[in-house]
């Protein structure tokens, strides 16, 4: 009897992670905006299969990070092949928000700021030191 389960490699899993993570943050923002435009957090819940805290606490974290475009976006972005390796540099220097460690109102201080995402996709395995070099030298 063979096995016809199809074999799955490392980077199929990154890619999974990946796709997943962005449709995350995509979830995130229609969330807070639909929260914004007076949708009841009910009607939401309902919506993305989740509780209604758990949505409180998206929208929540959402009204302090914001849902403009984050670098970890931008570059798992690129991963995926929805923009260039030039346009993932050129959206990264000119980023404007670039954050520093925020607190949250729900959960506290929240590790991290642009800076340490910049390291985190670097150890990924999702940008180049010298790409990492590019764009931190942009926000010094």
């Amino acid at each position: 009897m063979s096995n016809n389960i199809a074999r799955v490699d490392e980077s199929d899993l990154k890619m999974a992670y990946v796709r997943a993570r962005l449709a995350e943050i995509e979830r995130t923002r229609r969330v807070y905006l639909a929260s914004q435009g007076g949708m009841p957090q009910r009607d939401i819940a309902r919506a993305v299969h989740m509780s209604q805290s758990a949505v409180h606490r998206l929208i929540a974290r959402a009204k302090v990070l914001g849902v403009g475009e984050s670098v970890e976006e931008i570059v798992l972005e690129r991963h995926v092949g929805k923009c260039s390796t030039d346009e993932m540099l050129r959206r990264l220097r000119e980023m404007k928000a670039w954050l520093p460690r925020v607190v949250d109102p729900v959960d506290g201080v929240l590790p991290g700021s642009s800076e340490e995402d910049v390291e985190v996709l670097l150890e990924g395995g999702f940008l180049t030191e010298a790409e990492v070099d590019l764009i931190l030298d942009a926000h010094e």
